[in-house]
């Protein structure tokens, strides 16, 4: 019987895969919500597969009811407490915009955030008071970066230099 032996490259391969990174298919949400986030109140996050022109019309209230009767839509809800950093790997379908909405008791600026193909492996998120900021501008594909607004050009103002004393006498 002829056995052929596999060196350790490829278990090494497998569980690098499996243990380092995140997997193919998910995306890794790191959370930071500072004491202060939602009122010191724990508040609800809801990620979902999304239309991208039906994402822009959804009110709060539409958003809020799928944590009470999830739709197929709804990849996963949790609970984030404030002052607390998590991380939460949710799987995400192939194709898809995803959505991860934050339901504050008071909103205040964003509330969600749009994911556009092809989905990013990590997404920083940090939590405000009553709203989100992220690392990444939402919507913008992986890798894609938000360019900040050019300064605008002025001459500096021309001065003539001081004439030394006695320099008008001749």
């Amino acid at each position: 019987m002829n056995r052929t032996r596999l060196g350790p490259a490829p278990l090494v391969a497998l569980a690098a895969l499996l243990l380092g990174g995140c997997l193919p298919g998910h995306v890794t949400l790191s959370i930071k919500s500072p004491p202060g986030t939602n009122h010191g109140r724990p508040l609800y996050m809801i990620v979902r597969t999304v239309d991208p022109k039906q994402y822009s019309t959804e009110s709060y209230n539409d958003v809020a009811a799928k944590v009470i009767s999830p739709d197929e839509s709804v990849l996963q809800a949790d609970v984030i407490y404030p002052g607390t950093f998590q991380n939460i790997k949710v799987k995400v379908p192939k194709a898809a915009s995803v959505a991860v909405s934050f339901l504050f008791t008071a909103p205040n600026g964003s509330w969600q955030m749009l994911l556009n193909e092809p989905l990013p492996s990590s997404v920083d998120i940090e939590l405000m008071e009553g709203r989100i900021q992220t690392d990444m501008s939402p919507g913008l594909p992986s890798g894609a970066e938000a360019k900040p607004p050019e300064a605008p050009k002025m001459e500096a103002p021309k001065v003539e230099a001081p004439k030394a004393p006695g320099a008008d006498k001749k």
